[in-house]
């Protein structure tokens, strides 16, 4: 999330910069795209609960799948602000989408965010006959924090033998929070990045796990297929493009789309307005192609 704010986030509390960033992304104007159902949830353990919002697009049976991760900084974004990013995944791909209310930094800090999407990721498999999904014909979609968030969660059930996702669709990504090695403000180009660091993270230690900066991994093979859709104009750029580079030369099939032109989506992807519909058809176009895929297979495997 840049460019939104004029006083240093630093000078700022998280409280005031959360605010600043949900009105800014509820106050751009978009159309609602339809869908037939939306209900809300809350699933949990013993130590966690995660909110989720799940949005049908017909009463059709056997519907893809797809997880949403929100942006917003890791401090801001919500069930809410997504709401419209959601709808139109769901309607212009024809899949189950369930969206993700994590809990925001620092109230939450890493793992936290990740390990609540795992859950969400293992409940739709666990409980797909109450909606009646594909839970084999599985997508993760995330949107800057939120794309971060795909990238590494993809890793994790890599790591763990988790459920198996056919597409991993990162918007605007933000994969690298490695911000040169530390969380103390700098004042340079870096600063807006640390300041995000320092809510999600304990402690500078933790910025160079995999599951932080998935740009620093080691070992990208063995990944979903991805798709990195990137803004001209956007600071993240080129940590996207390095990313989306490193996945292509560890052998995990890679598209990447650079919308031009444009800075970081943020605000407008999170409610699919007209400015951000060139981004994210790239996005509806590969979901439809990669659940039409697996769909023929498993007509073949009958």
């Amino acid at each position: 999330m840049q460019n939104v704010l004029t006083a240093s986030w630093w000078d700022m509390t998280p409280l005031e910069i959360r605010k600043k960033i949900n009105q800014r992304i509820m106050n751009i104007e978009a159309p609602t795209p339809s869908v037939w159902a939306v209900e809300n949830r809350i699933i949990g353990n013993d130590s966690r609960f995660t909110p989720l919002r799940i949005y049908l697009p017909n009463e059709k049976k056997n519907l893809p799948v797809i997880l949403l991760i929100h942006g917003g900084a890791w401090v801001a974004g919500n069930l809410d602000t997504h709401d419209n990013l959601a709808r139109y995944l769901c309607s212009q791909v024809e899949a189950l989408v369930i969206s993700v209310g994590y809990t925001n930094a620092p109230e939450g800090k890493f793992p936290l965010q990740l390990l609540q999407g795992l859950d969400a990721l293992i409940w739709v498999v666990n409980h797909a006959n109450e909606f009646s999904p594909d839970s084999s014909r599985l997508a993760v979609v995330g949107d800057s924090a939120g794309g971060n968030m795909t990238a590494a969660l993809c890793l994790m059930v890599r790591d763990q033998l988790g459920p198996k996702i056919d597409l991993q669709v990162l918007i605007n990504p933000a994969p690298d929070l490695t911000c040169n090695g530390t969380m103390i403000r700098q004042n340079d180009a870096l600063d807006m990045l640390r300041w995000q660091a320092f809510q999600y993270l304990s402690d500078s230690t933790e910025m160079n796990h995999p599951y932080v900066s998935p740009l620093v991994a080691k070992d990208l093979s063995n990944l979903p297929a991805a798709v990195v859709i990137l803004a001209e104009k956007d600071d993240l750029r080129e940590a996207g493009q390095k990313y989306a580079d490193r996945l292509y030369d560890s052998g995990v099939s890679t598209h990447v789309y650079c919308q031009q032109g444009i800075n970081h989506l943020a605000g407008d992807g999170a409610r699919a307005s007209l400015l951000a519909r060139d981004s994210l058809d790239v996005a509806v176009t590969a979901l439809q192609r990669t659940f039409s895929k697996d769909s023929n297979k498993n007509q073949v495997s009958r």
